[in-house]
């Protein structure tokens, strides 16, 4: 097919000449007529939008990023060999990261402190790709309400567990599903979304 047989469109030409040829009061009917059918669909049940939040949570992607996670290995230890390559890659410089020398000769050396600033990240996942451990992942959690500056940050002990974390499941990671390291938890549902339904996340009675 040589070039000449391709159609050439002036998108700012079609744009012009569909609001040229557009009737007002028709797209205003249609407008209400689409919110009309939307209420009667609620009304009658035929389609119902709510959930009971906080006791019910919408199935979100499993690549939402949320809240980070910090991988384990078989044995439970922290993933991470603190190479530092996630808080060089963060472009808004709020992974803090202190290195030590591990007691496996095996492993060079390990991260004593991680922290996350989470009032700065931009939850780009940019420190997930860059992890060549694969020791970072993101959850699905996004509740990161909190009433001091100081527990905005978040350290090793809380980025492994977490219960929201837990009720959500794991988010955007390289790997699908992971095969290079382990959650330090049993996810509560770990693929809502397949549910096709909200998530209950309401602790059952004993």
């Amino acid at each position: 097919m040589k070039n000449s047989d391709f159609k050439t469109i002036n998108v700012t030409e079609r744009a012009e000449a569909q609001e040229k040829n557009a009737n007002p009061f028709l797209e205003t009917v249609k407008g209400f007529g689409f919110t009309f059918k939307r209420f009667l669909d609620h009304v009658t049940g035929a389609e119902d939008h709510l959930i009971s939040y906080p006791e019910e949570k919408r199935p979100y992607s499993n690549r939402f990023r949320g809240t980070h996670i910090l991988t384990v290995r078989e044995d439970g230890s922290i993933k991470c060999v603190a190479c530092y390559m996630c808080a060089t890659a963060c472009p808004a410089d709020c992974i803090s990261i202190d290195a030590a020398e591990h007691p496996d000769k095996s492993i060079e050396k390990y991260a004593k402190r991680f922290d996350i600033d989470m009032l700065r990240c931009v939850f780009c996942g940019f420190c997930v790709d860059a992890c060549p451990e694969e020791a970072i992942i993101m959850s699905r959690e996004h509740e990161i309400c909190e009433y001091t500056r100081d527990t905005t940050i978040y350290g090793i002990d809380r980025l492994m567990n977490r219960p929201q974390a837990v009720d959500m499941g794991p988010g955007y990671r390289p790997n699908y599903p992971m095969i290079e390291s382990k959650l330090p938890f049993t996810p509560a549902h770990p693929d809502p979304d397949k549910a096709g339904k909200p998530v209950n996340t309401t602790p059952k009675k004993k």
